[in-house]
């Protein structure tokens, strides 16, 4: 009995101490600490701010079945007198939504129920979604935000266009991405000489710094094979009918053919290749590189490929040029004595294989080049790479790290991954696409981004249905053999490298038109992407202000301006002297580079564009520098008045 006394008594003393401890712990807890030094810290400020009263702060945000109670601590996130405080009092950055909506863990992640600091952050055993690094912040932006261009997030809008442009779902799926197909491989023996192609494909790069074409970190044994089973499809696509070269060509005399070179020179020139392709450090960035492209493909191939070049690639954006016989030839002869390249490294000597063929077929499909090129003997792809849907939400113990030293989290596995594809197995297939730490950055954030989480659907902002737009009959096939709409927009269809051409005879007047199409010209000097010149015919000039004409029209830009020496007069003074327009745009040789020069306007543009631009220039170019003055109609008239009479 006396023990039993002594046990119950040390029960006692114990249950004691612990509703003790209990009070104690919390009357000590990290989150009132915080509490009292908010307190504190207001009563500093010049301005009056309401002290907040001591207690756990709860937010239940039903909707996304979330409690958040980072508000206990992060007290000043909306009070803008403490923008310059430390954490955890500072003003929270550019809030874009409201807090008591969405609360706070339904972006930054985090343990939202805790009240201490690590354990908030997520950074603890069994918790699988741990806070946002700050670095990888707009991964979060992607959960509701499915459109192409998600605002106040430009990094994962860079992200997004990366993963499309380096084309992953070739390997991966990916919802949303389209694939994007590259040249297909049928005739490539043809095409190609031997030397390029396995250079090629040791480092696509070293030839071309721009491609799209990873590096598969071939062995010297897998680039030989597969060059050499490559090598074996010398039949051009069904769609290709092959021209022989014209006697010029192959037998001309060396005075004839230095005569043609120069004269190739000339119309190479005149056609503007250069606004696409670049040459030798210098050009545009539409298409391939030209520098060296007479010792890539044979003479035949080049030749042809000009002539008609959808013949041979049927999605190729290229625009077939309207040459004549002899002026194809002289541009062919130009290309192939011009754009060598001399400096092209040999590879070293090796002894054909009897099995090349079987080896390069093994190690086209280890690759899975199928899934980005067309190859008749490989239709489909085989060694696709794991679905990237749900990529954000995978678990860190499912991640193999390998011996890598690096942080044991998903942000730094996918960044080190598209830095270092192999790193932390050499068995990866994965390729080299020679990111830079803020390109890996950008698509680490974009597959991030990509969660299981279920997000109510009132809250998922999906991208705009795309244009389906095609134009029809003659017009509709020049703008197919022009590859118009690889640069130009038409109803919102197509790319936007030039001008959106929706309501371009609503801005430009007919005649205006018809000239620049015999002899495109540059509006701003300083760009590089300037019109080719296509060396169109009459008949297909006028069918394309035929069309533009009927269809490319918005009648609310209509309006009739008054232009009288009073109204030109006003509108001069308003042009140089209120509104200081010559400091973007020249006229008479005189003025700024920013914008186009204006002389001759009033022979280029309509009265009715000219009055609506200036009224508001955002609502027809939304990415346009031109400034609002928030102008009167009377101010905008004459302005209008004055720009018209540059003729």
């Amino acid at each position: 009995m006396n023990n039993l006394r002594k046990y119950f008594a040390l029960a006692s003393v114990a249950l004691l101490i612990v509703l003790a401890v209990s009070p104690l712990k919390d009357y000590f807890s990290e989150w009132r600490s915080y509490q009292h030094q908010y307190n504190a810290l207001i009563e500093t400020l010049p301005q009056r701010v309401k002290p907040v009263p001591i207690g756990i702060k709860q937010q239940w945000v039903q909707k996304f079945d979330r409690v958040d109670r980072c508000e206990t601590c992060h007290l000043g996130i909306s009070e803008p007198a403490l923008k310059n405080a430390k954490e955890p009092f500072t003003t929270h950055p550019n809030i874009y939504h409201d807090i008591d909506e969405f609360g706070c863990t339904v972006c930054h992640d985090g343990q939202g129920a805790a009240t201490e600091y690590k354990e908030s952050i997520g950074k603890v055993k069994f918790w699988e979604s741990p806070i946002f690094p700050r670095d990888f912040m707009e991964a979060s932006c992607a959960k509701c935000h499915k459109e192409q261009n998600v605002p106040e997030a430009p990094i994962l809008n860079e992200g997004r266009a990366l993963i499309e442009h380096s084309n992953c779902v070739g390997c991966h799926k990916i919802d949303g991405y389209d694939k994007q197909w590259v040249p297909r491989l049928d005739g490539i023996g043809s095409k190609v000489n031997r030397t390029w192609l396995v250079n090629w494909l040791k480092n696509p790069k070293a030839y071309f710094p721009q491609t799209r074409m990873p590096n598969f970190l071939l062995s010297d044994d897998e680039a030989n094979n597969l060059a050499d089973f490559l090598m074996t499809f010398t039949t051009p696509p069904p769609t290709a009918v092959m021209e022989k070269l014209p006697a010029q060509l192959t037998s001309a005399s060396s005075d004839a053919k230095a005569k043609m070179i120069a004269l190739g020179s000339t119309k190479f020139s005149e056609a503007r290749c250069i606004s696409c392709h670049m040459i030798n450090g210098r050009g545009g960035y539409v298409a391939n590189d030209l520098g060296k492209v007479a010792s890539k493909v044979n003479e035949a191939w080049l030749y042809n490929y000009i002539a008609h070049p959808k013949q041979l690639s049927p999605d190729v954006e290229m625009p077939r040029f309207r040459f004549t016989k002899n002026d194809l030839a002289d541009v062919v002869a130009y290309m192939e004595d011009q754009f060598v390249d001399y400096d092209a490294p040999q590879p070293p000597p090796y002894t054909p294989d009897p099995a090349a063929y079987e080896k390069g077929l093994a190690t086209y499909k280890k690759y899975n080049c199928a899934g980005c090129h067309q190859l008749s003997a490989v239709p489909k792809a085989e060694e696709m790479g794991p679905e990237l849907t749900y990529v954000g939400s995978k678990k860190v113990y499912e991640i193999d790290f390998g011996s890598t030293t690096i942080d044991q989290n998903l942000p730094s596995y996918l960044k080190t991954k598209l830095l270092t594809p192999r790193v932390f197995t050499p068995a990866m297939k994965m390729p080299d696409f020679g990111f830079t730490d803020e390109q890996a950055r950008a698509v680490t954030v974009a597959l991030l981004g990509n969660t299981d989480e279920k997000i109510p659907a009132a809250y998922i902002v999906h991208p705009k249905p795309k244009s389906t737009f095609m134009p029809q009959g003659d017009f509709g096939k020049l703008v197919k053999s022009l590859s118009c709409m690889s640069c130009h927009v038409m109803n919102g269809n197509g790319r936007l490298v030039a001008t959106d051409l929706s309501m371009e005879a609503s801005e430009a007047q007919e005649k205006w038109i018809e000239g620049y199409f015999k002899v495109p010209y540059s509006l701003r000097p300083i760009l590089t992407e300037r019109m080719p010149n296509f060396f169109l015919s009459d008949a297909e000039i006028k069918t394309i202000t035929g069309y533009m004409e009927k269809v490319f029209v918005v009648d609310s830009i209509a309006h009739d301006v008054k232009i009288t020496p009073a109204a030109i007069a006003n509108g001069k003074g308003l042009f140089f002297e209120k509104y200081g327009c010559q400091s973007c745009h020249q006229v008479g040789g005189k003025g700024g580079y920013v914008g186009p020069p204006l002389d001759k306007l009033g022979t280029r543009l309509t009265q009715g564009w000219i009055f609506h631009w200036l009224k508001d220039p955002e609502a027809y170019r939304p990415n346009s520098i031109q400034p609002d003055y928030k102008l009167t109609d009377e101010d905008a008239e004459a302005l209008t008045a004055y720009l018209m009479s540059l003729k």
